[in-house]
Formats: structure tokens, sequence, C-alpha cells
């Protein structure tokens, strides 16, 4: 049997390929939909909106019915004036949780445009080049004693 120098040489000398241009390397960026991002940034600002306007009315409300408890001295206001705490304090957290949700929102976004992520996972990809190209590859990898991956860097489609 021939070593894969000797089919190499062979192969360069039988096979007559035309000169080729390196292909452009194009890399595929899915559509984003930008009315359905525009739609959720403005209900987002619309929503923290709100909910600030929430919070303020509260505190508006909170000093009268305080002033209201101080002079009616009865269980009752003290009892509805901490209801009216609890509420003010929940639509505090409920903006805090509207932020939190913004951020898991944007890093999954991030996370599924972002191609160069190392835990994202590439599928059906395909050679182009002649068998002679996948052959010079692959002795270059053998010659360096590492693995065959299917990596850009060692699969590319500009002739070697």
């Amino acid at each position: 049997m021939k070593s894969s120098d000797e089919i190499l040489k062979s192969l360069e000398k039988n096979i007559i390929l035309p000169p080729q241009k390196a292909l452009p390397v194009v890399k595929y960026i899915p559509p984003e939909n930008d009315k359905l991002q525009k739609d959720s940034e403005e209900d987002y600002a619309y929503s923290r909106d709100k909910l600030k306007k929430l919070i303020d009315t509260s505190e508006t409300a909170l000093e009268k019915m305080l002033i209201v408890a101080e002079e009616a001295e009865h269980p009752r206001a003290f009892e509805v004036l901490a209801g009216m705490i609890k509420t003010t304090s929940e639509v505090t957290m409920e903006l805090m949780k509207l932020q939190s949700v913004r951020k898991e929102l944007l890093a999954q976004d991030k996370g599924k445009s972002d191609s160069g992520n190392p835990a994202s996972t590439t599928n059906l990809s395909v050679f182009i080049g002649t068998t002679l190209d996948l052959q010079k590859q692959i002795q270059v990898v053998r010659d360096s004693k590492n693995l065959i991956s299917a990596t850009p860097e060692v699969i590319s489609t500009e002739p070697v």
C-alpha cells in the first residue's frame, strides 16, 4: 500500500483542476423579528412607567392615610395603613422582578444570536471543496497529530 504522501502526490499529478477562487465566507445571521423586539421594549417601558406611577401614588396615599390614622387613633385606620404599606412594598418588588425578567430575556436573546458562543452547537456542516482539498486538510491534521474535528479552523473553503 502506498503511503498517504504518495497518494496525495499522485492525486495532484492526475487531477488537473482549473484555478479556483477562494469562496467568500458567508456567515448566516438569522433574521431578527424587529417588531417583536420593539413591542417587548415598549411593553417593558410601559409596565415600568405604570409601576413607578403606582408607587408614587401609593406614597402620597400613605402620607394622607398616616395623617388620618394619627388623627382618628382608631385601630381600623392603622390596619388600613398597614395594608397600604404592604401593597406599596409588593408593587416595589414587582418593579424589581420586572428588571430581572428583562435581564434574563436579553441574556437569552443574546445567547441565541451570538454564533461565537462556545456552548452553541453547529449542525449540518458541509465541506465545500474537492477530494484533493479534503485529503490535504486531513494530512495537515495528521501531521500536527491532532484529532480530526469539525471546526472551521480545520475544514475551510479556501484552497490550501
